[in-house]
């Protein structure tokens, strides 16, 4: 009568200390984890469960709200973690992003089907609190999205290669023109939205520049017209009235 009554706590201390064995597994985990790699990492004395009486437990702690289940993927098995989806989600956009920044599209692609849905909520998400960052439009490519800020070097490469290119067709060195930046930058004066020297047609007023425009087509116009007939003055007349005779 007495081993009756002391059975169930011995039973519910056991399910207790097989449910902080599994936590201490998932929480050393950075995803979610079958039954059976739950199984593989639980002390000697565990690892005789079979997997249908482990899954049980372990869905009983999902309806209490302690672990979270997770789609099967590249297995026949329920995965469990005790984090819930969204924070699985950052983990793969994390992983997805390691190697460099991506435009959304890739994400997407690269990511599970399971996880594309609250994907973009969640990167949203992270770029509003600081751990993941937009990257500029580059050329005719969209934003991209990195685990750093943008690096403006990298922007400027590209658009210093383009500019050296443009001007090599002018005539100048690579040399001369790497010098001539480096001469620029180290001016204390110069600044991206300096004046245009006063020769150059920036400098120039756009009135003065309308006028010098249209001034090649009134001098044109001029060389062309007719010049104007000398007008001969009326003779004089003598007191009489009748036009006076020369001599």
């Amino acid at each position: 009568m007495t081993q009756a009554t002391e059975q169930p706590p011995q039973e519910t201390a056991a399910d207790t200390d097989l449910v902080s064995e599994v936590q201490r597994v998932l929480q050393a985990s950075h995803e979610p984890l079958t039954v059976s790699k739950i199984r593989v990492h639980l002390p000697a004395r565990f690892r005789q469960l079979e997997l249908e009486e482990l899954a049980e437990t372990l869905r009983r702690q999902v309806t209490a709200n302690v672990f979270w289940q997770f789609p099967k993927y590249r297995s026949q098995q329920d995965r469990f973690w005790d984090r819930p989806m969204a924070e699985h989600v950052r983990a793969l956009l994390g992983q997805v992003l390691e190697n460099g920044p991506l435009p959304w599209t890739e994400i997407r692609r690269k990511l599970p089907a399971y996880a594309q849905t609250q994907a973009e909520a969640v990167l949203e998400e992270q770029v509003a609190q600081g751990r993941l960052f937009r990257h500029p439009r580059a050329g005719r490519g969209g934003e991209r999205f990195g685990l750093q800020a943008a690096d403006p070097k990298d922007y400027l490469r590209t658009e210093l290669g383009n500019l050296f290119r443009r001007l090599e067709q002018l005539g100048f060195t690579q040399n001369q023109l790497r010098e001539s930046a480096l001469d620029l930058l180290h001016e204390e004066e110069w600044s991206p939205t300096s004046p245009a020297p006063s020769g150059s047609a920036e400098g120039i007023p756009a009135q003065a520049q309308e006028e010098a425009a249209h001034l090649p087509e009134a001098t044109a116009a001029a060389a062309s017209s007719p010049e104007p007939l000398a007008t001969k003055e009326p003779a004089p007349t003598d007191p009489s009235g009748e036009p006076g005779v020369s001599t």
